[in-house]
C-alpha cells in the first residue's frame, strides 16, 4: 500500500504540466487597439526610434541598443525572430 500513497503525489504533479509548454510562451497576438498604436515599422508608434531619431540616445543609454543592426534590442527582429509574430518590421 505504500508504494501506491508513493506514487499518488508524482501523478499530481504530472497532470498540472501543460501539454505544449512552447505555446503557453508565444506572445498572443495584438488587439485591435494595440495596432492602432503602432506605426508602419510595427512597434509603438512612442517608442520608434526609426520613425523618431531622437529616441536613439535614450535607448543608447539604457543599454537596449543593437549596433549591427541600429536600432533598439528589443525592437530588432533580425536579433529577436520572435518580434516578427507580435507585428514588428
Amino acid at each position: 500500500m505504500r508504494s501506491l500513497f508513493a506514487v499518488g503525489p508524482v501523478l499530481v504533479a504530472l497532470v498540472g504540466i501543460p501539454a505544449h509548454p512552447a505555446r503557453a510562451a508565444d506572445p498572443a497576438p495584438a488587439t485591435a487597439a494595440e495596432k492602432a498604436e503602432r506605426c508602419e515599422h510595427g512597434v509603438k508608434k512612442s517608442l520608434c526610434t526609426r520613425c523618431n531619431p531622437k529616441l536613439v540616445p535614450v535607448f543608447k543609454a539604457k543599454g537596449d541598443w543593437c549596433g549591427e543592426h541600429g536600432m533598439p534590442e528589443s525592437q530588432c527582429v533580425k536579433c529577436n525572430p520572435k518580434l516578427a509574430k507580435e507585428g514588428a518590421k
